[in-house]
């Protein structure tokens, strides 16, 4: 059996919390590990056999199973294979500000010494500014592009009904986190009552601890701005969302 939905990102947006949810609710099935399986991403040269099998053996009959891979919204290879793969497939997308989201992914191997080889300590890792540098593509290919939320979500509504696809705010995760639940299990069609245990709980336990608010200079922040600005405008109108508080 093939999943029914996806969840496609952002990166840094509490969806290991929202996987770890899922695996609670009895009519939802999503593998055990790993939270993110990027399959159509690194590993679709297996073949659709490989993925079944790896992820999905264990599949018991719930109504509705799926799995958890970042990567695919901002890689419109993954977002090809998965319409042409699993056409009726439905999409969730959780977004938060993007300049929070840049700085907590680069935190997420920054701030862990050892965890991805790099080291600020040893003087081992990549300036939080490199993005910005003429020399800094590839960094800002890895942080930045996938904020342009409003281009990918063009990619993805090109590929796939809007009917098929969510797409929540982590400021309003933050703000109720049982209330965000039962939009999105009302959207995957299951019960929306069935009591989670992780709700009320911390969203990112593992996050880096130091604060995005806290920790981006203000001249790179201002920048950065600058660069989400028409995207995010973009996004307002696509969502019906008033996103000032991220410019």
């Amino acid at each position: 059996m093939l999943p029914n939905f996806l969840h496609i990102g952002a990166a840094k947006c509490a969806s290991s919390w929202l996987w770890r949810c899922l695996k609670e609710h009895p009519q939802v099935y999503v593998p055990d590990a790993p939270d993110n399986v990027n399959f159509f991403t690194v590993h679709y040269h297996r073949g659709l056999e490989w993925y079944e099998r790896t992820y999905f053996s264990r599949y018991s009959g719930e109504p509705v199973l799926g799995e958890f891979s970042n990567s695919y919204m901002c890689y419109p290879p993954a977002l090809e294979r998965i319409a042409r793969d699993l056409p009726d497939v439905r999409l969730t997308l959780t977004l938060r500000n993007p300049i929070e989201r840049y700085y907590l992914s680069w935190a997420h191997i920054h701030l862990k010494p050892g965890k991805f080889g790099f080291d600020p300590a040893q003087g081992i890792g990549i300036p939080l500014d490199r993005v910005t540098h003429y020399h800094g593509h590839a960094f800002f290919r890895m942080w930045i592009d996938p904020g342009f939320y409003a281009r990918h979500l063009s990619t993805i509504y090109d590929l796939f009904p809007r009917g098929n696809v969510l797409v929540t705010l982590y400021d309003d995760l933050a703000v109720d986190n049982a209330g965000y639940l039962r939009r999105y299990f009302h959207f995957l069609g299951v019960d929306t009552d069935v009591p989670i245990s992780l709700v009320g709980e911390d969203v990112n336990p593992d996050a880096a601890t130091a604060s995005p608010a806290d920790s981006i200079p203000e001249d790179l922040r201002a920048e950065l701005r600058a660069v989400y600005a028409e995207d995010i405008a973009r996004l307002e109108e696509m969502l019906g969302r008033d996103l000032s508080h991220w410019r």
